[in-house]
């Protein structure tokens, strides 16, 4: 007990540091007069949970409890949130102090402390948590940025679960940006560097099979746009990223004939593991008040990579054209973007894949009742072979397409208000691949979604109803699934508001290849708000399975209900 003690007020005590810390966390000091100074708000609730089961053994206790709250602290508008758990299974606390960081900031300055999140361009600092510090200074059109810490450290057994998480090496980095001009017109260059730590190894044996080797990473990049005639743009981003994957090699480079490496060779250090790789995009546009037109270029070499960020899509490059229109009272909105990507850029695989990659959306307002929303992707998969022929049968040709419809009608009235949408979905993908000949079971997948919802709301009377009927069906060559279902509804208030109530019933018919199954489900649920500081609600949930014939003798039929009452307490200093 006395060990518990201890515990708890170690947490308390660094919670209550990191929360004078957190002060200046992504604040700007310039309105700091105007600011609220302390503040203190949030909830705590108290839930009772009952459950009952027939036809099958209970998949939790017939009754537990759950007391739970989420108070929040605030100094000059810096919000501290905490949580904390208590039921009759699991008790925890938490707060957000694991990883903190503040990014104050005064005018033109931002300062970076602890644990941030910062992005100085697509191909170097992306968003990669950092352990460290840095600054930001905007003085009118001049940009200098600049980061330096921790971006991994060492792996360390899991306390909790005794498991070992992915091996890696300490690593630290840098990364700065320089640049001049505005948010239209601007050129920014940056750079990265980044090291693991070969020295940090964990305190326990490695299995053979991690075979994990400290690496170091150079970027340097740019980034650009250009506005002409305040119409017309020109964008774009580039960088080339030098990859040493193993620092300790015994491997020179004097064997390896590549002349750009070995002018980075007097700038950087190399060896026989490093490899270097670059990132394009481009882009050029018209952009006027109703209309608009863009075109774009990206390149990302395989295997091109950056520490200062978690993933890249390489080895693709594609070009898209994306016009958007809209008429100027707003009732027509299209947006929409065609190209072709492929990968295999460096025409090193056997086959290259060309993607024919299209979307589209188009809303619009008929006249102020009537309205529908369109959505249409067109996404194609072409795999031809390269120096290497293949067979027939080794070819990848698909088409995946999907088209989406929602047209709705709405009536307001002075008393009713009346709204019916129809939303129908249907996808498709065509294999046109023979892979065991003409004879073979065709792999073509179809899938349709259709749903009729109509809704009355009474803003009088405080009542709401509605309803819906849905299909949904799935096709292919050896399954052919389909689910009909059909639900009601409605709400109720008090006039006071006070008081609010509800009902919900549903009712879905399946069918897998002639095998039928029924699922009834229906809720209820009220709430009542006794002041301004507390209410109380309740809720009930019954579900009936009856599988009927698709897991005969497999899970008979059952029914579950569970109900819920709670109470709450809000509150705010």
């Amino acid at each position: 007990m006395k060990s518990n003690g201890r515990k708890m007020v170690i947490r308390c005590a660094a919670a209550f540091l990191c929360l004078w810390a957190g002060m200046a966390n992504a604040q700007d000091f310039s309105n700091i007069g105007n600011q609220k100074p302390f503040g203190f708000n949030g909830g705590l609730e108290m839930r009772g949970i009952f459950y009952n089961a027939s036809g099958i053994a209970n998949r939790r206790e017939p009754f537990t409890y759950l007391f739970s709250g989420s108070p929040t602290a605030s100094i000059y508008s810096w919000s501290i949130p905490f949580s904390f758990t208590l039921s009759r299974d699991d008790r925890s606390f938490r707060q957000p102090f694991n990883q903190f960081g503040l990014s104050p900031t005064y005018k033109w300055l931002t300062i970076h402390a602890g644990y941030r999140n910062v992005t100085f361009s697509p191909y170097t600092l992306a968003g990669h948590t950092m352990l460290g510090g840095g600054f930001e200074l905007n003085p009118g059109k001049f940009r200098l940025g600049f980061m330096y810490g921790r971006l991994n450290r060492a792996t360390v057994i899991d306390t909790t679960t005794q498991s070992l998480a992915p091996f890696s090496f300490s690593r630290k980095g840098l990364a700065a940006k320089v640049g001049y001009g505005t948010a239209s017109t601007y050129l920014d260059l940056h750079l990265l560097h980044a090291k693991d730590n070969s020295d940090s190894q964990p305190d326990f044996p490695l299995a053979d099979e991690v075979n994990v080797l400290p690496a170091a990473n150079s970027v340097v990049g740019y980034g650009a746009k250009v506005s002409l005639f305040s119409k017309i743009f020109l964008e774009s981003d580039g960088a080339l990223s030098v990859y040493t994957n193993d620092i300790n090699s015994p491997i020179t480079f004097d064997s390896i004939a590549d002349g750009t490496l070995r002018r980075l060779g007097g700038l950087m250090d190399v060896n026989g593991t490093t490899e270097w790789f670059y990132a394009f995009s481009a882009g050029v546009g018209y952009k006027a008040k109703y209309y608009g037109l863009k075109a774009n270029y990206r390149r990302v070499q395989p295997d091109f990579k950056s520490m200062g960020a978690y993933f890249f899509a390489n080895d693709v490059e594609n070009v898209t054209l994306s016009p958007q229109f809209a008429l100027p009272n707003g009732k027509v909105r299209v947006n929409a973007s065609v190209g072709i990507q492929k990968d295999n850029v460096n025409l090193q695989k056997e086959a290259t894949n060309r993607r024919i990659i299209a979307s589209g959306t188009v809303g619009a307002e008929f006249t102020e009742r009537l309205g529908v929303d369109l959505m249409y992707s067109n996404f194609s998969n072409n795999q031809r072979p390269n120096t290497l022929r293949f067979a027939d049968s080794l070819k990848i040709v698909q088409t995946t397409q999907t088209l989406s419809v929602m047209p709705r009608y709405t009536i307001v009235g002075e008393r009713a208000m009346h709204m019916v949408m129809l939303s129908v979905n249907i996808s498709s993908m065509n294999d046109y691949n023979g892979y065991f000949g003409d004879t073979a079971p065709s792999r073509d997948i179809s899938t349709g979604q259709y749903l009729v919802n109509y809704s009355i709301s009474l803003p009088q009377k405080r009542i709401s109803l509605f309803s819906s009927l849905s299909h949904t069906a799935l096709n292919s060559a050896d399954n052919k699934t389909s689910y009909n279902g059909v639900s009601l509804g409605g709400n109720y208030s008090l006039e006071s508001q006070k008081m609010k109530m509800g009902l919900n019933s549903s009712l879905m018919q399946g069918d897998a290849n002639g095998n039928k199954s029924l699922i009834i489900n229906g809720s209820a649920n009220m709430s009542y708000v006794i002041n301004k500081l507390q209410s109380i609600r309740f809720s009930f949930f019954l579900t009936r399975n009856n599988p009927g014939s698709v897991v005969t003798g497999l899970s008979p039929a059952f029914t579950e209900s569970r109900g819920e009452l709670a109470y709450q307490f809000n509150f705010g200093l």
